[in-house]
């Protein structure tokens, strides 16, 4: 990974993380930076095109050193997917405004996975949930397409390169032909081994895919669980909403058992207890609709006490 040291504060700063430092550090501004490897200096937005810097076997190797083209294979291919977000942000004129925002963003990473499983979990990662899965799936066929224009002639002088895809090896096989009958045994070994080792790679290819299926899957699922889990809980948030509503109308039309016996007694001015709880059960009966004549019948011995603005003897109750 690209490594930047910052020329306002002294801080390393891994490429991906150059934006929020320059974001958070006001005194660091304007962007000049200076490539750890290289040392190259860049100033504004020019870091952002440096994907790729020299190697340590390069920096260290001395005068004349060469890279192998085989254990360069994977970090050229990786290179090549790289410059396909920076091909497209430059030429291409059909990318809608999200997709260059999101296609901005990526350039600062080194890490982009080339298969479709692996690229949907790196964008959810990067830019957690809030991005549009449409957007997304619509950017990655822009990618792919571009990728596969910018490869065939890559993929050509590789095949011609390699003796094994071509014609080189009949030389070989007609040599082999004249040698004794040990050498035609051990090529016969041999080229029993290379079948058993294509099956091999067929197996492992299949296996891949399969993985990528389930990975995909996988992807799927949660997102139907999270529908599912929002889902619930509106649902819940609505019937609590709807309960709270529903206790304070009841508390709003709550029967009050302390202004009903004043009012019957001011009335009267003077009563007895049985009467006075006949008539105020009666209205607690009308207003609860409740059938239930010994729980009121309870629940008015109890409010009767609590009644400070009454006085209750020998069974006969006035107001105070």
């Amino acid at each position: 990974m690209v490594v930047f040291t910052c020329n306002n504060c002294g801080e390393c700063l891994q490429k991906p993380k150059v934006a929020k430092h320059f974001q958070f550090h006001s005194r660091c501004t304007p962007i000049f930076l200076t490539c750890v490897d290289c040392h190259k200096d860049f100033r504004g937005d020019e870091y952002v095109k440096h994907t790729k810097c020299i190697t340590e076997n390069e920096r260290y190797g001395g005068k004349g050193f060469q890279l192998k083209a085989s254990a360069n294979k994977g970090e050229r291919k990786q290179q090549e997917w790289i410059n396909v977000v920076q091909n497209l942000l430059n030429s291409s004129t059909d990318l809608s405004a999200p997709e260059r925002n999101i296609l901005n963003t990526l350039s600062r990473h080194e890490n982009i996975p080339r298969k479709k499983a692996k690229f949907l979990n790196f964008i959810r990662s990067v830019f957690g949930n809030r991005v549009n899965m449409t957007v997304i799936e619509s950017l990655w066929t822009k990618m792919e397409e571009s990728f596969k224009e910018s490869t065939p002639n890559n993929q050509l002088s590789e095949n011609d390169s390699n003796p094994k895809n071509g014609k080189a090896e009949q030389p070989e096989d007609n040599v082999s032909e004249n040698q004794n009958n040990e050498n035609a045994v051990k090529e016969n070994g041999n080229s029993a081994k290379h079948n058993e080792s294509e099956k091999e790679g067929k197996k492992k290819k299949s296996k891949k895919r399969a993985l990528q299926t389930t990975e995909t899957q996988d992807v799927e699922e949660e997102e139907e669980n999270e529908k599912m889990i929002k889902k619930r809980l509106k649902t819940d948030l609505k019937e609590t909403i709807d309960k709270i509503d529903k206790s304070q109308e009841e508390e709003t039309t709550k029967f009050s058992w302390k202004n009903t016996i004043i009012e019957i007694v001011s009335t009267k001015g003077e009563m007895s207890m049985k009467k006075l709880r006949k008539k105020v059960i009666a209205r607690y009966m009308e207003h609860s609709n409740n059938s239930n004549s010994e729980k009121a019948t309870l629940k008015f011995d109890k409010k009767i006490k609590k009644v400070s603005e009454i006085s209750i003897n020998d069974e006969k109750v006035t107001l105070t």
